[in-house]
């Protein structure tokens, strides 16, 4: 009668991603711990493992693009060696203590060894959807243009626009290239969004083509290098984007979701192994009159 109910409630739990990040994060602790032996070792013996040795001379050929050689090896093994010494010799005069730079960093590697289980864990069926529907508006698309424009200068003069202007809408085949000035700016741009475009002419353009009609050239339209006759090619309206389109990005904010998540509820579950007395001055109290 009871069995039906436990399996499923084990399948539902095997199912859930924050077990994942507890078994994951329980397997790196445990391996971190047996790299570094079954316990403490003495005060007064320092132990460089094999696998110490592997891990130093690794680090050595990461940067360096070839295995040290045995003097060179030999040299960064006494170098660990002296930075454990220093190391211990520190903690047994108590240099860690009330050291915010030795606190923050200790709590950094506590959240590192969680943070790498966020990347192997993937969400269950449904739960990425779910996540994007909550979150939809963090994956809205902005209005994109295209258009073709011609240069025509920092300082170009209103006849020589208006010239171009009655020349290119009375006569419909003339060639862009020949008109305006040389330029390194691109004549013509695909479907591009704010950002693109405020990359290529500066603040300000973009603003100014929402508002200009598409299929003829208008002008003067003022960009950050100069004055430009435009002519709108076509034009996408904000939008949001189909999950499909940004599933990328929407699976890497869902794990940074959960990587906080877990940070979070193992905080709480950490925090609730101590009394924590928190002392303040009392400022309410005023001193008596005439002191």
């Amino acid at each position: 009668m009871t069995s039906e109910p436990v399996t499923s409630l084990l399948q539902r739990l095997l199912r859930e991603p924050l077990v994942h990040f507890t078994a994951i994060g329980g397997l790196i602790f445990a391996g971190y711990a047996a790299l570094n032996g079954p316990g403490e070792p003495p005060a007064d013996v320092i132990v460089i493992t094999p696998e110490r040795i592997d891990q130093i001379a690794a680090e050595y050929e990461s940067v360096w693009k070839r295995e040290p050689a045995d003097d060179e090896l030999n040299a960064l093994i006494e170098e660990d060696v002296r930075e454990e010494v220093y190391y211990r010799e520190a903690i047994a005069l108590g240099l860690d203590q009330n050291d915010s730079l030795v606190r923050r960093r200790m709590r950094l590697k506590m959240e590192f060894l969680m943070d790498s289980t966020a990347n192997v864990v993937d969400p269950v069926a449904g739960e990425l959807e779910t996540y994007f529907a909550d979150n939809e508006a963090l994956y809205q698309l902005g209005p994109r243009l295209a258009f073709e424009q011609i240069y025509f200068g920092e300082n170009a003069r209103s006849e020589i626009i208006a010239s171009a202007l009655s020349r290119l809408q009375s006569e419909p085949t003339t060639d862009p290239q020949t008109l305006g000035e040389r330029t390194m700016l691109p004549a013509k741009l695909g479907l591009s969004s704010t950002e693109a475009i405020v990359g290529v002419f500066g603040k300000g353009l973009f603003e100014q083509l929402v508002e200009l009609p598409a299929g003829q050239w208008v002008g003067p339209v003022q960009s950050t290098y100069g004055a430009h006759v435009i002519r709108i090619l076509d034009r996408l309206p904000s939008r949001t984007a189909p999950l499909e389109e940004v599933r990328k990005e929407v699976l890497r904010d869902w794990k940074r979701a959960k990587a906080n998540e877990i940070h979070d509820r193992d905080y709480a579950e950490r925090r609730a192994r101590f009394v924590v007395d928190i002392r303040r001055r009392d400022t309410s109290a005023s001193a008596a009159p005439g002191q």
